[in-house]
């Protein structure tokens, strides 16, 4: 008798997951397929389980096989399926990731509605791959009473007057590798090569250290920082969707990935734990940092409250690897293409030296100097126009909601690409593509034809915390640099933008450097 209980019991779960499997993997998906064609969109058509991955990787190993030039297009490197779904079946169309299809949205009236209806349209984390959703958490996946509540805790930390106090930080970080750099130069006055892509983490990994825990990175803060960045190319390696349960299987990545989430839970427990004992002793008397700010959801939770007090240490790790890979990576590449723009552009680089010069002299930088740094600015948000921190912003359809004439069915994804936004003729001019700092020169507004479609960082009340952090940290580099050193291209230089989360240059950044 029990037996046949025990037999029927698994036969009705095997039926229910197999059928779970069958709508996840066909039936939802073209359902879905016919709700979107019926409204005129259009896309490939399914197929079984891998959607288009098949041909998303034949497109990027073919766009990633050779270097572009730096005037080209650098849309067929980052979105080669997006770019080729577009071209063939227009704006109002749609890819598969996996059996999940994802609708490019286009217009900027509509990417507003969208990112405004925070209920219907949800970050797409978690219909990403287990891996990536170990990167993200915090402030840039919490919804509703939960994220207005931590954002309204942590913007004082990132007002623009308590920015500038960061500035005397930034500046002696830069000026110990501009030294480096300058000390392995010949005594002669020749020119030197050397990569400065891995100095830009370097730099832009201390501010997040500073920021963060009130010093420059200690070992085991490099440590971290560096198994984060392993986690983010583990991660960048997957696929964009996963099979239900993969990450439970004796898979390489899926190992390490976990062993990193074990030493990063380790570490940053062990970190919260001791700033938590300074704070009941009384050590603590600097201002309180950004770590301070995370560690309160920790002591808010009753010690004796193990299961809440996991929970709250779960969120701090959460939001210290969003800091690192929002704070260091994304500044780091927006530092890195500002550096090959002005390489590129001699007359700009020597027409923001002559500012420097002018503005600063041979004094240390300071935070009330940044706004007088008018032409800094403006080659910055050029670059911040065509090779933006954020080149997607992606949500997922929580339930069915009509958008203009568009009703996106629950359970799609829509996509608003920021790179093609903006490169979008319409708003920018016939000029959109090419590489322009003086369409800036009266403003983000007017250069958008008074439209708000400037949105490196996000838009609205999303827009990412740290936006006003990164841009300070580029201007702070970039002036130190301009001020000490001329430089080109070395002819190793190989123009490879990839998309490794964020758009980073795939091998480096050789210059020929001068010292003035």
């Amino acid at each position: 008798m029990w037996a046949s209980i025990l037999i029927s019991t698994l036969l009705v779960v095997l039926l229910h997951t197999a059928w779970r499997f069958l709508n996840w993997v066909w039936i939802k998906p073209r359902k879905l397929e016919k709700l979107l064609r019926k409204q005129g969109f259009k896309g490939n058509s399914y197929r079984f389980l891998f959607g288009d991955a098949r041909e998303a990787a034949k497109l990027y190993e073919e766009a990633y096989s050779k270097p572009i030039g730096i005037t080209d297009d650098v849309t067929l490197r980052a979105f080669p399926l997006a770019i080729k779904t577009i071209r063939t079946y227009g704006e109002k169309s749609f890819m598969w990731v996996g059996p999940i299809p994802v609708c490019f949205v286009m217009d900027l009236d509509a990417i507003k509605i969208i990112l405004n209806k925070f209920y219907a349209f949800q970050k797409s984390f978690k219909a990403s791959n287990p891996i990536f959703k170990r990167l993200v958490g915090g402030l840039i996946v919490y919804e509703g009473e939960q994220w207005s509540r931590n954002r309204k805790k942590l913007n004082p930390a990132f007002h623009m007057e308590k920015l500038k106090e960061i500035v005397a930080t930034m500046h002696t970080q830069a000026t110990e590798i501009l030294d480096e750099w300058s000390s392995t130069i010949p005594k002669d006055g020749s020119s030197h090569v050397v990569d400065v892509y891995p100095y830009f983490k370097h730099f832009t990994g201390c501010v997040v250290s500073y920021a963060l825990f009130s010093s420059t990175p200690t070992p085991l803060v490099k440590r971290t920082f560096n198994i984060i960045s392993e986690l983010t190319h583990i991660s960048n390696q997957s696929q964009p969707f996963s099979i239900p349960g993969e990450q439970y299987l004796p898979i390489e990545k899926y190992r390490r990935a976990n062993e990193i989430e074990d030493e990063l839970t380790a570490t940053f427990t062990r970190m919260a734990e001791e700033r938590l004992a300074q704070r009941r002793a009384g050590e603590r008397k600097l201002e309180p940092d950004l770590f301070d700010l995370v560690v309160d959801e920790v002591e808010e939770v009753d010690i004796k409250d193990k299961k809440g007090r996991a929970a709250a240490m779960y969120e701090l790790i959460q939001q210290c690897k969003l800091f690192y890979v929002a704070g260091h990576e994304s500044t780091a590449n927006l530092i890195a293409w500002t550096t090959v723009m002005l390489a590129h552009h001699q007359d700009w680089q020597t027409r923001i030296r002559e500012e420097v010069f002018r503005v600063l002299g041979d004094r240390d930088i300071t935070g009330d100097d940044l706004s007088s740094l008018k032409t800094l600015t403006m080659f910055i948000h050029e670059v911040m126009r065509l090779y933006p921190p954020a080149i997607e912003l992606s949500r997922v359809v929580e339930e069915e909601t009509t958008v203009g004439d568009i009703t996106f069915p629950k359970g799609a994804m829509v996509m608003m690409p920021i790179i093609l936004l903006h490169r979008n003729t319409r708003i920018w001019g016939d000029d959109a593509s090419e590489f322009k700092p003086e369409r800036f020169s009266e403003g983000v507004l007017k250069a958008a034809n008074g439209r708000a479609a400037f949105i490196p960082f996000g838009w609205g009340l999303r827009t990412c915390i740290g936006a006003n952090l990164s841009v300070i940290e580029a201007k702070v580099f970039t002036a130190l640099f301009l001020r000490q050193f001329s430089f080109e291209l070395a002819p190793t230089y190989s123009h490879t933008p990839t998309v490794a989360i964020l758009l980073q240059p795939q091998y480096g950044i050789p210059l020929i450097l001068r010292k003035l």
